[in-house]
């Protein structure tokens, strides 16, 4: 009798371990609640022009949403370099990892140029998950490309999105930060010059819709990423 009682207190503190495990699992989950991601395969059409180019490797990809996509004068703005343009408007970090193996790695630069998160903000997106999104798509591809280098341009601001601003700082300062203790990625603040003394974007840098660079806003980009971009090529292209 006394084993019999034994084994069933056994079983039932096993049944009561088991279901406080899971309550504390599904708690988390509700905690985590991840924030959709917008689909991937909404650029199936993007992606498939990209796949048909022949790969251009072993130079400067520039790749993220529709500021590296509207840059189209790339080439022309740095003839003597091996600029590719694989931006595709709309993106979020977590496409770049879907699509890497088409936007970046058949293309196997020594030097990636990003820029997204506005996007990823718009979607709702918390500044520390797109901020995990970002990151795991630059670790990716340091894995992948361990001798390469990465220039982060920060995140931008635009007037269309004013309420996200404090966001698009908060994130910066998390990638900024997060560079610091990583010598292949650099960190390059393209975003105080689009601000007026008080913080709020100047109007002659954007287009009529008041999100997206206009040329003048393009030409103070390239005016300030041009030296770095040189200076990290410099490191990397007799490699």
């Amino acid at each position: 009798m006394k084993l019999a009682r034994r084994r069933r207190l056994c079983q039932r503190s096993g049944f009561m371990v088991h279901r406080l495990l899971v309550l504390l699992l599904a708690g988390s989950a509700l905690a985590a609640n991840p924030t959709p991601r917008p689909n991937p395969a909404r650029f199936a059409r993007d992606i498939a022009t990209f796949a048909a180019d022949r790969p251009e490797q072993g130079g400067i990809v520039f790749t993220g949403s529709s500021s590296i996509r509207l840059w189209t004068n790339l080439k022309q703005d740095f003839p003597d370099l091996p600029v590719l343009n694989r931006g595709f408007g709309g993106s979020v970090a977590h496409d770049l990892s879907v699509h890497f193996e088409t936007v970046v790695a058949r293309h196997a630069p020594k030097l990636l140029v990003t820029y997204t998160g506005s996007n990823d903000l718009n979607a709702k997106l918390t500044p520390d998950e797109a901020f995990a999104d970002y990151t795991i798509f630059l670790d990716t591809f340091h894995t992948r490309f361990p001798k390469a280098r990465v220039i982060l341009t920060s995140v931008k601001i635009g007037e269309k999105r004013l309420a996200q601003i404090p966001l698009v700082h908060e994130l910066n300062r998390k990638l900024q930060g997060w560079t610091a203790g990583r010598d292949w990625v650099r960190y390059l603040d393209c975003d105080s010059y689009l601000a007026d003394s008080k913080g709020r974007p100047v109007r002659k840098f954007y287009r009529d819709d008041l999100l997206h660079l206009s040329e003048e806003g393009y030409a103070e980009w390239k005016k300030i990423l041009e030296p770095v971009l040189r200076e990290e090529w410099a490191k990397v292209k007799d490699l």
